[in-house]
């Protein structure tokens, strides 16, 4: 296993790794869907990036992102104050300053949550490449704590209520995510701190059931196993499903 210390855009460019992300989208779809992703970030994922960066990797929040405050750009005054915060925002991310103040409040309801701020302690956002049944993988957890045992990754989410985010869970394949890095980087805990980006920016945390981590190791396997098809054949696999003598996918109980 190499382990380094590279940023999130040179992780996402080894494209010759396969990523839990990746996994996720060929259980969810297919390993054409993957291939021929067009991925766009939207504003949320913009915000829960930030959160990330936030809780942890403090010391570089602020090297990362420039804080724009409310500016009135209809006034002589206001276009310029704006155009000075846009030379002092190159080459950073732009936050305006009630997002601003929304990871702040975040930030401490998670000190408050003595759980959340145990979950926080660890080497943060490493990469690590290796190979899993001859195929590259790679994993980029949010903290990993191999001393106390555990991976944590902060999810941002609308509702954090027990029932809301099992829906997600599903949703979004985070089960799936759990058992790879788990088992991966041989940790046999992954906390989830789900963190609501609406007020009042609850903060809660969950592990996942030994039955839901195995649902989630047994559909990563498969989709590595059609990963390393699609490698070795050059055929990149459609939907799953039971077919007639005609190729067509049957629908139906």
């Amino acid at each position: 296993m190499k382990i380094v210390k590279d940023t999130n855009a040179e992780y996402h460019s080894k494209k010759d790794y396969i990523s839990a992300s990746g996994l996720k989208m060929i259980a969810k779809k297919s390993v054409h869907h993957y291939l021929n992703a067009d991925f766009k970030s939207t504003p949320s994922m913009a915000f829960g990036t930030a959160v990330h960066t936030a809780i942890y990797e403090p010391s570089e929040f602020y090297k990362d992102y420039h804080i724009i405050p409310k500016i009135d750009r209809r006034t002589k005054a206001g276009k310029e104050l704006y155009a000075e915060h846009q030379a002092k925002a190159e080459g950073k991310e732009v936050l305006d300053e009630a997002d601003h103040k929304r990871i702040l409040t975040i930030l401490e309801n998670l000190d408050k949550n003595q759980q959340a701020k145990d979950h926080v302690l660890g080497e943060m956002e490493l990469s690590h490449y290796l190979e899993y049944e001859g195929v590259k993988v790679r994993v980029r957890p949010d903290c990993v704590n191999k001393v106390a045992g555990f991976i944590s990754d902060v999810k941002t989410c609308q509702d954090n209520s027990p029932r809301a985010f099992l829906s997600d869970v599903y949703k979004y394949k985070y089960h799936i995510q759990a058992a790879f890095y788990m088992d991966m980087l041989n940790v046999n805990k992954l906390v989830f701190i789900a963190i609501e980006t609406n007020a009042p920016y609850s903060v809660e945390n969950y592990v996942l059931s030994d039955e839901l981590i195995e649902k989630g190791r047994q559909e990563y396997k498969k989709a590595i196993a059609d990963w390393k098809y699609y490698q070795e054949t050059d055929v990149a696999l459609g939907y799953d499903g039971k077919r007639n003598d005609d190729g067509i996918i049957i629908l139906g109980l």
